[in-house]
């Protein structure tokens, strides 16, 4: 009876210890994300995160307030895997900041001593037909939807929003949508 006695308390003893130090410790935080549209076509991967490079500009080559860069940057978003029968047309909504001086254009900031800072210049959109596009509102043209591929075409160019400009890097984060109607 000792013997089965004794037994029975060193099991208990040895797994005492395990059950009495176990530790519970959060991990971090999982978030998976995913969205399921019924488009007619998916943005191509080059076109997912493009970087358009606008050049680069004298401050006196541009007029007063309200004047346009004369040089136009184009650049395009191609699309794959289009399919008519789902939609037959498409077309592209940008969103951005606009500055308060002129919600026409989207905010092209500069940084000045590592600080970001009014360039005093906008940057405008066009389409195909250099028919400026509005800042955040739905697209004024659609394109029909007649190829597996098709690349829609748009230029940027710079407008002086206020003055005096001020040099630096400029840059712009401007994001797109497609839509179909």
């Amino acid at each position: 009876m000792i013997r089965t006695l004794s037994l029975l308390v060193l099991c208990f003893a040895l797994n005492a210890p395990v059950s009495a130090h176990r530790v519970v410790v959060d991990g971090g935080h999982v978030q998976l994300r995913g969205e399921l549209v019924n488009g007619a076509c998916a943005v191509s991967p080059e076109s997912e995160k493009m970087r358009i490079d606008m050049g680069q500009y004298r401050t006196n080559a541009f007029g007063g307030v309200g004047s346009f860069s004369t040089v136009t940057v184009p650049f395009g978003i191609r699309l794959v895997e289009c399919r008519s029968e789902v939609s037959r047309l498409v077309g592209v909504a940008f969103q951005g900041l606009t500055p308060a001086e002129d919600p026409q254009v989207f905010v092209a900031a500069t940084r000045v001593g590592g600080a970001q800072s009014d360039s005093g210049l906008g940057l405008g959109l066009f389409d195909s037909h250099q028919q400026r596009i509005v800042p955040n509102d739905q697209p004024r043209t659609y394109q029909p939807i007649d190829a597996t591929e098709m690349t829609l075409h748009f230029s940027a160019r710079y407008r002086v929003i206020s003055l005096p400009l001020i040099p630096g890097n400029i840059h712009s984060d401007v994001w797109f949508t497609l839509v179909y109607p």
